[in-house]
C-alpha cells in the first residue's frame, strides 16, 4: 500500500534527468523558499472521502485509491484534473493509486517530479499517462526518468511541446508504450504518433488507430480503446 498522508507537504526539487528536456528544465523550476500554501482538496473530489491533496514543490497534487501501483495522469492543455475524474475513478476501482495535478511551469517537468514522488512514496510499479499536452509531456518525462516507468500510455501525442521535438524522446523510451490516436486528428497526432512508433526501439511501443478526429481524453469515449488501455495497463502494472 502506498505511504500517502491526508494534505501532506512534501517538496521535491524538480531535478534534471538524462533524456530529452534535461538541460533545459533542470533550472526552470527550482523550489520556492517561500513557505507554500497548505494543499486543498479539488471540487471535484470534495465528496471523495480517500482523496488526498499533498504538495509536490509548487504543484498541488490530488491521489486517489491507495494501490501498491501507481498512474500519474498529465492533463490536456485546455483542461485540468477533474476532466480526468472518470478515468481516476476506473483506475481506483483497480487498485490503482491515481496521481491528479494541474500544470505549474513546464509539462514536462511537472509529469517528472509527481512520478518521482509517487515512487518515494512506495509506488511499486508506476505507469504515465495522458492525453495531447499531457501526452507529449508523459512522453519526454518516460525518457527522463530513471529507472523508466513500467508503462506509458499517450492519447493524442503531438510532434512538438513548446518547441521541443518530442520524437527526440520517442526514440529514448525503454518502457512498454501504447500510442492512441484518430486517423483524422485535427491537430496532426495520427501522423506524429506514427512516427513516433517507428522511432521507438522494436517491440517497446503498439500503436490504436481508430476513424474520426476525437482527440486526447475523447479517445477514451472508443469502447476498444477504453478496453485495450485497461489491458495494457494491467499487463504491465498488475
Amino acid at each position: 500500500m502506498l505511504a500517502f498522508a491526508v494534505a501532506a507537504s512534501v517538496a521535491i526539487a524538480l531535478s534534471g534527468c538524462s533524456g530529452a528536456g534535461s538541460s533545459a528544465s533542470a533550472d526552470r523550476h527550482s523550489p520556492t523558499s517561500e513557505p507554500l500554501p497548505k494543499p486543498t482538496t479539488a471540487s471535484c473530489l470534495a465528496s471523495e472521502p480517500a482523496a488526498k491533496a499533498v504538495r509536490v514543490g509548487a504543484l498541488e497534487v490530488q491521489v486517489l485509491g491507495d494501490g501498491d501501483s501507481g498512474v500519474v495522469i498529465s492533463n490536456e492543455s485546455e483542461q485540468d484534473l477533474c476532466d480526468w475524474k472518470n478515468l481516476a475513478d476506473s483506475l481506483v476501482s483497480h487498485e490503482y493509486t491515481v496521481a491528479l495535478y494541474n500544470y505549474i511551469g513546464a509539462a514536462d517537468d511537472n509529469a517528472v517530479a509527481v512520478a518521482r514522488w509517487m515512487r518515494e512514496h512506495g509506488a511499486s510499479k508506476l505507469a504515465l499517462f495522458g492525453g495531447s499536452m499531457g501526452a507529449m509531456a508523459s512522453v519526454i518525462a518516460a525518457a527522463r526518468l530513471k529507472p523508466a516507468p513500467n508503462a506509458l500510455v499517450a492519447l493524442s501525442a503531438e510532434q512538438y511541446l513548446e518547441g521541443t521535438d518530442v520524437g527526440t524522446s520517442a526514440a529514448k523510451l525503454r518502457c512498454p508504450t501504447l500510442f492512441v490516436t484518430a486517423d483524422n486528428d485535427p491537430y496532426g497526432s495520427d501522423s506524429a504518433d506514427a512516427g513516433f512508433q517507428k522511432l521507438t526501439p522494436k517491440g517497446v511501443s503498439t500503436l490504436i488507430v481508430v476513424p474520426g478526429s476525437d482527440h486526447g481524453i475523447q479517445l477514451l469515449a472508443h469502447p476498444e480503446v477504453s478496453q485495450q488501455v485497461m489491458a495494457f495497463l494491467q499487463a504491465h502494472l498488475g
